[in-house]
């Protein structure tokens, strides 16, 4: 059974990082064009709002990048972690002002000015499999081939997600909040020459959202065994429907019986890099969601509960285009929601 309170009816929304760097201009563009879902923006390329809590984290603070060494090499640290966990102790996981200004900035403000027609809020922490893609081991191997930094990662990014979300909701206490843990590596592991088992995968991406109460979204921008997903108990998969519109509804029976428990569906529609966005309109890309929706009916997914399941935002992040760009494209993902909203009698 889904977690989510209303089904989203094309609700449009966007993908964390963005290429702006002012607060309050960033806020008046995602009201603008997300007043139903709002996500909170990341302002920053910087790691460090994503390791306050975690073990064995080196940071090389110069040039941004970060690692993981063995955990006997940091036993004290390891041991304050899991007993931090044993006591359930969330403030120990917080995202501070000090790594992360602009989330406490950006949802004041949102509080204060909050659309009547707000009914989430989203916010991302990256999942538990491309935090440990990311992340190296000395040797130049994915910590998250490690077993013990893959179990502090699993549970960092639990523990984190849950913070979140209870910190979010006491700010506002009447928006549903959605958990989002992207996994945009995850074809590295599942793929044919990939180094991760199903199991191992499905264990990650749930232990991630463990304790998680709010409604569980993964976003991934490439073709994946979809099953994946849909058998991970989460309640929006997320997907690039603008590169694989074709593809996904090969797993129409997996996705029938996800979105027949309550699951929703959110089309990444909207390009977002500069050749195939200059190239593209409102109109253009309208056809090829209709396209994309008509291919899941054809396949034995009854139309009215996948229009009612449906999401509408960007590929992925608009963080490599330009402000202007980025302005663009969130333009364009309202402009299809409204159409999509008209089309299915959503519209208000």
């Amino acid at each position: 059974m889904s977690r989510l309170r209303q089904r989203p009816r094309f609700a449009a929304t966007m993908i964390g990082m963005v290429p702006y760097q002012d607060v309050k201009k960033t806020v008046e563009i995602l009201l603008e064009n997300f007043p139903e879902a709002l996500r909170l923006p990341v302002v920053t390329r910087s790691f460090s709002w994503i390791g306050e809590g975690m073990p064995c984290l080196k940071a090389d603070w110069d040039r941004n990048e970060f690692s993981m060494v063995p955990p006997e090499e940091r036993e004290q640290e390891v041991i304050e972690f899991y007993d931090r966990l044993e006591r359930d102790d969330l403030d120990f996981f917080a995202t501070t002002p000090a790594t992360a200004p602009f989330y406490y900035e950006v949802l004041e403000t949102i509080r204060k000015v909050r659309p009547a027609e707000l009914k989430w809020i989203l916010f991302q922490i990256p999942g538990p499999i491309v935090l440990g893609d990311s992340l190296k081991q000395r040797n130049g191997n994915p910590a998250f081939h490690h077993e013990t930094l893959r179990d502090i990662l699993v549970k960092t990014v639990s523990m984190k997600s849950r913070w979140m979300e209870k910190w979010i909701g006491k700010e506002m206490p009447d928006v549903q909040v959605i958990c989002d843990q992207p996994e945009p590596t995850l074809v590295l592991f599942t793929s044919a020459g990939g180094s991760g088992s199903r199991e191992g995968v499905l264990d990650a991406i749930r232990g991630g959202f463990a304790g998680v109460t709010s409604p569980r979204w993964v976003h991934c921008c490439a073709n994946i065994d979809w099953s994946l997903l849909t058998d991970s108990d989460i309640d929006v998969i997320n997907f690039d429907a603008y590169m694989h519109w074709e593809k996904v509804p090969l797993y129409s029976k997996e996705l029938n019986g996800f979105l027949e428990r309550g699951g929703s569906l959110a089309w990444g529609i909207v390009p977002v890099t500069e050749e195939l966005l200059s190239g593209e309109t409102v109109q253009s890309l309208v056809a090829k969601l209709e396209k994309g929706i008509d291919l899941f009916v054809k396949s034995g997914i009854d139309e009215e509960r996948l229009a009612a399941s449906s999401w509408v935002l960007p590929s992925c992040e608009t963080v490599l285009l330009t402000p202007g760009q980025s302005d663009r494209v969130f333009s364009m993902t309202r402009e299809i929601s409204e159409i999509m909203k008209r089309k299915y009698g959503f519209a208000s």
